[in-house]
């Protein structure tokens, strides 16, 4: 009984310190980056989720309807990541099947994300939004709407591409457009030529 009552201690303790090394920030950027820091790597899923919630809560009040939706599809990713319904997470150790209902509320935030980003005008963040949708489309095993997203994704970098020159250069250092990626996840999905 006194190690059960001490395990759970520890539990308790560490998950309350899980968000211990991250320095607050008001940013909301900054923020989403903390966020997956700690779900992906840090393997303290749930000091992450809030992070995300106060970011789109902060684009939300200051009308950025592109942050909003890089804050969608950042909890979309975190939704579809295996692991990220714990509280603490040992990431060398092989995670679960993230659960269909899951995955199906992660679509449902990354195809708002794609909404936010379009009507933005933002085809740079439309194409990866639209990667992460065509990705989880596949693990739901919705092959055919994947490779349909897959050519959304396309569309939306050669618009980009297309865009002027001061509007290109938000895309991150030596990002050349998602062909590579639409061509790698084709194959994978087995996507009709």
């Amino acid at each position: 009984m006194h190690r059960m009552v001490t395990a759970l201690f520890l539990t308790t303790f560490l998950a309350g310190c899980g968000a211990t090394g991250i320095v607050a920030s008001d940013d909301p950027m900054t923020k989403l980056r903390q966020a997956r820091y700690l779900y992906l790597e840090a393997g303290r899923p749930a000091q992450a989720e809030p992070l995300i919630h106060d970011a789109m809560a902060a684009f939300q009040r200051s009308g950025d309807t592109a942050g909003q939706a890089e804050a969608h599809r950042e909890f979309a990713m975190f939704l579809a990541t295996p692991g990220s319904d714990a509280i603490i997470v040992n990431t060398a150790a092989e995670q679960p099947p993230v659960p269909p209902e899951r995955l199906a509320k992660a679509l449902a935030e990354m195809r708002e994300a794609s909404r936010l980003a379009e009507s933005a005008g933002r085809y740079d963040i439309l194409a990866g939004t639209s990667l992460g949708e065509a990705r989880i489309r596949y693990r739901m095993g919705d092959i055919p709407a994947a490779c349909a997203t897959l050519h959304r994704s396309l569309d939306a970098s050669e618009k980009f591409s297309a865009a002027p020159a001061e509007m290109r250069a938000k895309a991150p250092p030596g990002w050349d457009g998602t062909g590579r990626f639409v061509t790698a996840f084709r194959a994978e999905f087995g996507c009709p030529p």
